[in-house]
């Protein structure tokens, strides 16, 4: 910690004198002590960068998960950096003067396309994220196709370079782009957007790579100019921390306890900063109290919602923190498949099926969405067999009640005969006993949909559609009180026209009556 405190105090001291000012723009912060005009012209750049990955990724505004903060710093002896992850942003330094290589502006369309985009096959995104990397821009003006070193231009380049720059296929390479990202299978992609078979467009592909002539082409982007820009000063302290993060002095996840307890004092803690202080607390409250303050400092990011779900012990509550995690990290398979296993556990089976066929969409490579896909034919027969499980374990649990509830019915009965035969003289010895039950009419059953029910003073009349079909049959109420009730109680009993019908079970004594126009008297009635 002292020395740390000591490496800080020095870079502090070494900016004594420099005045840092910062231009911003949607996801992007350029900052620097040297040039305002180059700062504008970087925003420009990166602004137009991010307005053509929306553009070819179906997105209009792509965001990014972290701030990307480009350090433009004056004098001789700064380095360039390549990106590193600080505690609150993307950072890399530059000199003042340099232009950036093509790699660097690769990773810089690769950061936000994983923000924003569900999975392309490696080979798409590779060709895509090369072809961006040659992007020139002046102003809203944009220049695409300029040809990278001779590494680069892959055949996945090329690809991508004569969908994008032929005026045949400009607008159908967009819808491409869409539908592979929604898991169509590249033949069906192919024909949906492009009109042919993809052997026949991998065929043209290979005589535009052969031949080696790759034109560039000029495209509206956004509609922004450097004097859009303005920029305001920045603290020291900030540009310092900023210097650590880029240089690699710093390193967030080794830093002690008590350097995240004074961070966090502050009142200026981001939130890698809150997710690594939770991660080293002991105690659970604790620690989800940290996690929670995490997600809410970067409401984008998945990570505070699955350590969250690792600290539930129930699959219902670890469901619960990983749906919300899963749609923040679309392309990683892993977590839609662990979200899967939750939802399967907490008996949420379609809701399990769904997660896992975004755990396909999610591969990374061919080789890897074919093993997700063998293992999810082996998930879904898992689930319909705990789906199986779970319907039989309802109806029995049905059957129990209904069963408790006939028992409950029958010893009201048995009271009631107590109470009657109370006080009355014993049968003499050897005296014949009188048959007391007169019901000749087993009951009988009907399964269907109660459609209405009339109202009639103490009695009422239900209109039974048959499962199978046919006339609604009419069944009589005698007295609520005498009636056996599952799943519904009184109060489904609603007048008229039941809306929605309800799926039900109706045991009834066959005794017609046609002054009331009943079939019979309700005994039971099971609501399903």
């Amino acid at each position: 910690m002292l020395r740390l405190a000591i490496l800080t105090l020095a870079l502090l001291s070494s900016l004594r004198g420099e005045e840092w000012e910062e231009c911003r723009s949607g996801p992007f912060e350029v900052w620097t002590n040297a040039s305002e005009r180059e700062t504008r012209q970087m925003l420009v750049k990166l602004e137009q960068v991010r307005h053509m990955v929306g553009v070819y990724l179906g997105k209009s505004d792509p965001v990014s998960l972290w701030t990307i903060r480009v350090l433009l710093r004056k004098g001789k002896n700064t380095a360039a950096t390549d990106w590193k992850l600080g505690r609150d942003a993307w950072v890399a330094t530059l000199p003042e003067g340099s232009a950036p290589q093509a790699e660097w502006w690769k990773q810089v369309a690769r950061m936000l396309m994983e923000s924003n985009a569900r999975r392309l096959p490696g080979y798409w995104e590779e060709g895509l994220l090369t072809f961006l990397s040659t992007l020139e821009a002046k102003g809203p003006r944009i220049t695409l196709g300029a040809t990278p070193v001779q590494t680069q231009r892959t055949l996945n380049w090329a690809r991508v370079h004569y969908l994008a720059t032929n005026a045949e296929y400009t607008t159908r390479f967009r819808v491409l782009m869409n539908n592979l990202q929604q898991g169509a299978e590249e033949e069906v992609a192919y024909r949906n957007s492009i009109g042919q078979a993809k052997a026949e467009v991998e065929k043209q592909v290979a005589a535009y790579h052969a031949a080696g002539q790759f034109a560039t082409v000029e495209v509206s982007g956004r509609a922004i100019s450097e004097r859009d820009f303005y920029t305001r000063p920045i603290e020291a302290p900030r540009a310092a921390a900023a210097l650590e993060d880029a240089g690699g002095t710093f390193v967030l996840e080794k830093q002690p306890l008590a350097w995240f307890q004074q961070t966090i004092a502050s009142g200026t803690a981001p939130a890698r900063v809150y997710l690594e202080y939770g991660k080293r607390l002991t105690e659970t409250k604790a620690k989800q109290e940290a996690f929670v303050e995490a997600a809410k400092k970067n409401p984008r990011w998945a990570q505070p919602y699955v350590e969250l779900a690792n600290l539930e012990k129930t699959p219902e509550r670890v469901a619960f923190y990983l749906k919300s995690a899963a749609p923040l990290d679309v392309r990683n398979s892993k977590l839609w498949q662990r979200l899967a296993e939750a939802q399967l556990d907490a008996k949420q089976f379609p809701e399990a099926s769904r997660s896992w066929f975004s755990a396909e969409l999610a591969a990374a490579t061919v080789a890897e969405r074919d093993a997700i896909r063998k293992e999810r034919r082996e998930f879904e027969a898992e689930r319909a067999r705990r789906e199986d499980a779970e319907k039989q374990r309802i109806a029995d649990e049905r059957q129990r009640e209904l069963d408790r509830l006939r028992e409950e019915a029958m010893n009201k009965v048995r009271e009631a005969e107590a109470r009657a035969n109370k006080g009355q003289t014993p049968l003499a010895s050897g005296a014949k006993v009188e048959e007391w039950w007169d019901e000749k009419t087993p009951a009988k059953k009907i399964s269907g949909q109660l459609q209405k029910v009339d109202c009639m003073g103490k009695m009422a009349r239900v209109w039974v559609v048959p499962a199978g079909g046919g006339k609604p049959a009419p069944l009589l109420i005698r007295d609520s009180g005498n009636v056996v009730i599952v799943g519904g109680g009184e109060a489904a009993f609603g007048c008229g026209v039941q809306n929605p019908a309800r799926q039900v079970v109706v045991e009834y004594k066959a005794n017609a009556d046609a002054k009331q126009n009943s079939q019979g008297d309700v005994t039971l009635i099971e609501f399903r």
